[in-house]
């Protein structure tokens, strides 16, 4: 081999080269693995909504077989639950692996300029495939939030409209009225989700008049959704970077749907504050609150909610921090330096 400095950055190249081609098939590989897994995810989960709808209609109904379909539902949420783990271990290890070959994407690139002798920028490769990262990321997120929201608004009304057809077979149009009633609540209700999941695909607001602004529009929909307490106190603060503003707007979000879902309608207190070029943002529920660790012992991970809020804020340097303890609510806080 020659001691020629160019001869030895070729001879490098040329190893890294090789170990990157072994592992870009490993990475197709475990992508091909996850593509699976989802799709079996998504069966698991069709299985399960229909076995739930049959469950309540034979309960309903006083039917022989509910006992049976109640064990059938158990068994397809185990096995529900196991394909999601699998899935989101697969996943997790699948992005270290994007990572790793990244980063010797980066080093070789380095290599290959310096043995031409011109100076590499690996960076704008990381920042390349962040971005990328990213979309994949936040379809994943929108993927979540369809199937919790207008998914189940749908699934509830094939249900109802399966109860109606059997009232009509039997003659009972005395509960036949009632029944569309609720539907119809429940087509209102999923058609304000639908439109407030739009709204929120891009908050206009936050162009327009900064964080603090679209922050309140935000909290006026979503008082008016959910029909809850919630409280904003917000000082004067300058423009912010835009991926600083959408972060910050993001993590709001995230952290009043979960007040949502697990607060039961508890008072919430948001609030913004700006000292001495820290800015805080505080999001507080009253609601029963929860064992952070005892959550992760079960899931056997951080919950996804909390994973993508401190995935977020790391991107743009802040210290995200979740306290909680059963009886005492849940704060969610974020630490931001702010420069002059």
């Amino acid at each position: 081999m020659s001691s020629e400095p160019s001869a030895l950055l070729e001879s490098a190249h040329a190893i890294v080269t090789e170990q990157t081609t072994r592992l870009r098939a490993l990475y197709q590989a475990a992508q091909q693995r996850l593509a699976s897994l989802e799709n079996e995810v998504r069966a698991a989960e069709r299985q399960l909504d229909e076995a739930v709808m049959q469950q309540r209609f034979a309960a309903e109904r006083g039917l022989a077989t509910t006992a049976t379909l109640a064990e059938r539902e158990r068994q397809l949420r185990v096995a529900r639950e196991a394909r999601a783990r699998e899935h989101t271990a697969m996943r997790r290890a699948l992005r270290q692996l994007d990572q790793l070959v990244r980063q010797i994407e980066m080093s070789s690139a380095t290599l290959r300029g310096a043995s031409e002798g011109e100076p590499a920028d690996p960076w704008v490769q990381a920042l390349r495939a962040q971005v990328i990262t990213g979309r994949e990321e936040e379809r994943s997120r929108l993927a979540r939030e369809v199937h919790d929201g207008p998914a189940q608004v749908l699934a509830n009304a094939l249900m109802g409209l399966e109860r109606c057809q059997t009232l009509l077979s039997d003659g009972r149009h005395d509960r036949l009225g009632e029944l569309l009633r609720q539907l119809g609540e429940g087509a209102r209700e999923g058609l304000r989700e639908v439109r407030g999941f739009i709204a929120d695909l891009r908050p206009g607001k936050l162009d327009e008049h900064g964080l603090v602004g679209a922050l309140q529009e935000y909290l006026r929909r979503y008082r008016d959704t959910v029909n809850g307490a919630v409280s904003f106190e917000a000082e004067p603060l300058p423009r912010l970077p835009a991926e600083t503003e959408i972060v910050l707007y993001r993590i709001v979000q995230e952290s009043l749907q979960n007040a949502r879902k697990h607060a039961k309608g508890a008072p919430v207190h948001v609030s913004l504050t700006l000292r001495q070029g820290q800015l805080t943002l505080t999001i507080r529920d009253e609601g029963p609150g929860f064992d952070p660790r005892e959550v992760a012992r079960r899931a056997g991970r951080e919950s996804w909610g909390l994973t993508s809020m401190r995935e977020r804020a790391e991107l743009i340097g802040a210290r995200y921090v979740v306290t909680s303890r059963p009886g005492h609510g849940t704060e969610v806080s974020l630490s931001l330096p702010i420069r002059a």
